[in-house]
């Protein structure tokens, strides 16, 4: 099969490419830059109509009969207008290049469980808006993306939601922002983190690689679900998360429980301790999820690598990354 993979340079990209190459498929990957690691790459840009592409480029798609997007910016201080209309329009163009594609039989929709936002008692795969509020723009910008993707009706759509992804890969590509690596300069240092529970719930976090190759399976399917759900069955806690990212430093992480109160005076002091706001999204539970969103995975699940949670900060340590903060570090590229 050939199949199409939008935003095959990040962290997810990375993987799902890498599974459709070694199981014998050819990948086109689209991006900003055109850059390919294992397959051919292509400029393009989900904010524009038809990607950005052209008649010629369109018709050379013309044997594509899969496409996979997962591009989005997992960055939930970028202005707010810019994530929503990234995630939504963005969403639409996939969408609408993917229904003028003469040969595509599924379109695989790269969600986030962060679209639940602050949804309220037991939830499975099929709910979405369940009169949720969301803490940032970024939930609601991947809530937004996915009600799209549920839409479509041109074109099957199989939705697949992650929690946050941890795993080895190419240092340049793991993502600093947006997830729990965000909070470990600064517990590297011995700040303490305010989390209710004192951090001891799931945060559904999942290995990368196994997620790629969930994405990889859903594309080459004859028969996907309309929604599905990935993450480590162990559920390991944000707790335990967190002390396993700072074990190749040999640090214990100071995670303090703390209630409401706690997380408000956490807030107030984000700027003085040098912290970024969304550091502190994890401070609370994510949703309850319903023990059986897990069965609509294909079969056979992938298993997670072992130690991915601690490989993920061994990688990260040795490229020098995590101790500068995310702002200079940036500066630098």
């Amino acid at each position: 099969m050939r199949v199409l993979v939008i935003g095959s340079t990040g962290y997810l990209g990375y993987w799902v490419t890498r599974s459709l190459s070694e199981a014998g498929h050819q990948v086109v990957e689209l991006s900003r830059r055109g850059h390919a690691r294992h397959g051919t790459g292509i400029v393009g840009d989900v904010t524009a109509t038809h990607l950005g592409l052209g008649p010629e480029a369109l018709e050379e798609l013309s044997d594509v009969t899969a496409v996979v997007s997962c591009f989005g910016s997992v960055d939930w201080d970028l202005d707010p207008s810019a994530l929503v209309n990234l995630h939504v329009t963005g969403t639409r163009n996939v969408l609408n290049t993917a229904a003028e594609l003469p040969n595509v039989q599924r379109v695989v929709h790269t969600s986030s469980l962060l679209a639940l936002g602050r949804a309220e008692g037991l939830v499975g795969n099929r709910e979405l808006a369940v009169g949720q509020t969301f803490r940032n723009w970024y939930e609601y910008a991947k809530y937004r993306g996915e009600a799209v993707a549920r839409r479509e009706r041109r074109v099957p759509v199989s939705v697949v939601r992650f929690g946050p992804l941890l795993g080895p890969a190419p240092a340049e590509l793991v993502p600093r922002t947006g997830g729990p690596l965000q909070a470990l300069p600064n517990l590297l240092q011995g700040m303490p983190l305010f989390l209710e529970h004192g951090g001891r719930y799931p945060v559904h976090v999942g290995d990368v690689a196994a997620a790629g190759q969930v994405v990889a399976e859903l594309a080459l399917a004859a028969e996907a679900p309309d929604v599905c759900t990935y993450f480590d069955p162990a559920r390991p806690t944000l707790a335990r998360v967190l002390h396993e990212l700072c074990q190749p430093w040999n640090v214990v992480p100071r995670l303090v429980e703390g209630g409401t109160r706690g997380r408000w005076l956490q807030r107030q002091a984000v700027r003085r301790l040098g912290l970024a706001a969304s550091t502190l999204e994890y401070a609370s539970p994510l949703p309850t999820l319903d023990p059986q969103v897990l069965d609509a995975l294909p079969r056979p699940v992938p298993a997670e690598r072992p130690g991915y949670i601690s490989a993920t900060a061994d990688i990260l340590r040795d490229a020098r990354r995590v101790l500068l903060p995310v702002d200079a570090e940036v500066s630098l590229r």
